[in-house]
């Protein structure tokens, strides 16, 4: 709210983007009512529909991928993700499909 040139990006609360059309309502919100510029939101090719949808209705998106704090005890905790071969791999899809 007082920010005068930093980009305000807002964290989309866990469960708030279950599905594009609650992503749109929560985001517009955020926009509306939390003066955020940006939206992020946890995931990778499984939000795909979500983030096209944001997007398309001009609300800007960073799509956060590898570590996701909101997802992190189906982790294993605060892990570096992307380490091994197939982990790499799985993490060049997100953010390709992104």
């Amino acid at each position: 709210r007082v920010a005068e040139s930093a980009l305000v990006m807002a964290d989309m609360p866990y469960m708030s983007y279950r599905n594009p059309e609650h992503a749109l309502e929560n985001a517009a919100r955020l926009m509306q009512e939390g003066g955020a510029q940006m939206v992020k939101l946890e995931g990778g090719a499984i939000q795909v529909d979500t983030v096209h949808e944001l997007t398309a209705r001009g609300i800007p998106v960073c799509a956060h991928i590898g570590l996701t704090p909101q997802s992190v005890h189906k982790l294993g905790g605060y892990r570096v993700q992307g380490r091994g071969e197939q982990a790499a791999e799985a993490m060049l899809r997100d953010a390709l499909a992104l």
